[in-house]
């Protein structure tokens, strides 16, 4: 399998079954492509939310299509993806045969954090120096600027609301991801002692579990009170409410025989289930103005089935999409998703200051922010993270862990 964001290290030496990944070159396809998709929304987002006087701001989007503008704007549904299929390729590559994790903890959790925080902290800095200066300058209280600083340079920013969008708001399904690697040995080991049809109940089940902070919201709302921006971040942001996602990840490897010590490969297909599902999400994002709670019951578990299909089939390497992402290059552009979440609030800051110095740049703002996303992502990840984390193992980890 590819090397990803969640997980671009296998078993080291004496901790290895002994038995190699197959490689499922459709979901290196899947993973750029909703991690694009996040990095579009964001773009739009800056577009639909640009202050008073900043109207030029991301010009291009005012004569984009209809339709081009609703899919940008449902680009929070590709993050129900990335959680998926964060618990699905971590489970495919460590959940072992014997049922526990094919590492010990220590070392599982090391090298998540070998992978995750070098260049986060290398962004991270770049963007408190950018910006602490101005919110000092708009008065933001140090009350609040220092303990968020911190929060999110240890990754945990995700926990209190009011922190999230300060520094790095991309950056919260990382906190999210971050919390989900310390549970997962744990939940493992729980679900190790289901049976198949337990496995098969609880599989189907996840959607409305997931859904449950979105019945709370809609109650919440129901009631005549009026949302803040800090309730909405909680539903949609906070780490535990995504357990549910990243578990059906995990859980889909045991159900449908999906694993790096079995054989699952099938018999490629012209069409599969996978091509409808898919053809459906995209219809779905292509909806226009989808308000709350509507917006949280999609996001929180609506879109799971249709994502548990699509990511089946393209495991599997059936039907159309399938093809369309195992074209040659998806893994190179796979391997850079990480990055691409990381550095995305540099691009989104610089977009801002280079039209408040020159607002001439506006309508060439969506495909400079394009290109210079993919000039710092590329180079990011094959010149900085990877060597970085494999210094970081060779120094530290393979010798004490």
């Amino acid at each position: 399998m590819a090397n990803h964001a969640e997980d671009q290290i296998s078993p080291g030496k004496g901790h290895s079954t002994g038995q190699r990944a197959t490689y499922l070159p459709a979901i290196d396809g899947i993973r750029f492509f909703a991690i694009f998709h996040i990095f579009l929304f964001h773009l739009w987002s800056v577009w639909d939310g640009r202050p008073e006087g900043m109207d030029g701001l991301m010009a291009s989007f005012d004569q984009a299509p209809g339709p081009l503008l609703a899919f940008l704007s449902n680009g929070w549904m590709s993050t129900s993806l990335f959680f998926l299929l964060s618990g699905f390729i971590l489970a495919y590559l460590y959940w072992g045969a014997d049922g526990s994790l094919s590492m010990p903890r220590r070392r599982f959790w090391a090298l998540r954090c070998a992978r995750i925080f070098p260049i986060h902290l290398i962004v991270i800095l770049i963007v408190i120096l950018l910006l602490f200066p101005w919110y000092l300058s708009q008065g933001r209280p140090l009350s609040l600027l220092i303990p968020s600083a911190l929060a999110q340079i240890a990754l945990v920013q995700a926990w209190v609301p009011p922190w999230v969008p300060i520094w790095s708001w991309p950056t919260w399904t990382i906190s999210a991801l971050l919390f989900l690697y310390l549970i997962m040995p744990w939940l493992m080991t729980t679900m190790n002692g289901w049976s198949r049809r337990r496995m098969i109940w609880a599989l189907i089940a996840m959607p409305f579990v997931s859904m449950l902070p979105a019945l709370g919201y809609a109650a919440y709302m129901a009631t005549g009170r009026s949302p803040s921006m800090n309730l909405d971040i909680f539903i949609a942001n906070f780490p535990l409410f995504w357990v549910p996602y990243f578990v059906a990840g995990m859980l889909m490897t045991r159900v449908f025989v999906l694993s790096r010590h079995i054989s699952a490969s099938s018999s490629p297909t012209l069409l599969a289930w996978g091509d409808l599902a898919f053809l459906v999400v995209v219809g779905l994002a292509l909806v226009p103005d989808i308000g709350q709670p509507l917006k949280f019951f999609v996001r929180q578990g609506l879109t799971m089935p249709l994502f548990v299909v699509i990511l089946l089939d393209l495991a599997r390497g059936r039907g159309i999409v399938a093809r369309l992402f195992s074209l040659p290059g998806m893994r190179f552009l796979g391997e850079t998703g990480y990055s691409i979440f990381i550095w995305q609030i540099v691009v989104l800051i610089a977009a801002n200051i280079s039209y408040a110095v020159n607002p001439a740049i506006g309508p060439y703002q969506i495909w400079v922010s394009i290109l210079l996303m993919m000039a710092l992502a590329i180079p990011s990840t094959y010149v900085i993270e990877k060597p970085l984390t494999r210094a970081i193992r060779k120094k530290w980890i393979d010798r004490r862990i």
